[in-house]
């Protein structure tokens, strides 16, 4: 099954800066929703009449990246109620992020439109996750969190690029440097989004 909406797919290591990215793009244009995997799974935890709920509260206690199907079934509501919406575009921030969870939802809703790769020193992820301040960010454990992406997410990385749809962003840089990126990639690859003025444009 085709999805209602195009699918864009924004990976990159923690303290890349996708979720900046994606809530900036969603602000600017109109018909542009952007989704955090994180975000939905607490959602549909805290809900009471989730048939999920349950199971992904026990994933979220014990740290476990939770069944493909569970999240692939809250993406299909999310993504159906944003179409119903009238949005045009989705940006995933983070997902998929394992190669079962890419097959199995290439499987559901077609090929991915494209993949942004944030690409990041792991230095400047560490200095940018430090300075968050966070209790559980201490050297080791931010270490810890991006050798880890790079080791599950690769598989991921490679299989949409043997299928032409990478396209990897420069994300050492300054916020406005990286969306200015963005925006001419997503001239490049013929992707129209439309802006909060009503001004239908190529970004």
């Amino acid at each position: 099954m085709s999805s209602p909406i195009q699918i864009i797919s924004v990976l990159g290591g923690p303290g890349s800066g996708k979720g900046t990215q994606c809530t900036m793009l969603e602000t600017q244009y109109e018909n542009v929703i952007h989704f955090s995997i994180g975000d939905l799974l607490r959602k549909e935890a805290a809900d009471p009449d989730s048939p999920h709920r349950e199971t992904i509260q026990e994933n979220m206690c014990l740290g476990r990246v939770g069944p493909k199907e569970i999240t692939v079934a809250i993406l299909r509501k999310n993504i159906e109620q944003a179409a119903a919406e009238g949005m045009r575009f989705l940006f995933l921030d983070g997902f998929p992020r394992k190669l079962d969870q890419a097959e199995y939802f290439e499987e559901q809703f077609g090929l991915l439109s494209l993949v942004l790769s944030f690409e990041c020193s792991d230095n400047i992820l560490v200095q940018r996750l430090a300075q968050r301040g966070r209790n559980d960010d201490d050297t080791e454990t931010i270490k810890k969190r991006i050798d880890t992406y790079h080791k599950v997410t690769s598989e991921v990385l490679d299989l949409y690029e043997k299928k032409a749809k990478v396209v990897k962003i420069n994300a050492n840089t300054g916020v406005d440097t990286v969306f200015a990126e963005i925006q001419k990639v997503l001239e490049q690859s013929s992707i129209q989004l439309c802006c909060s003025n009503n001004i239908v444009e190529k970004v």
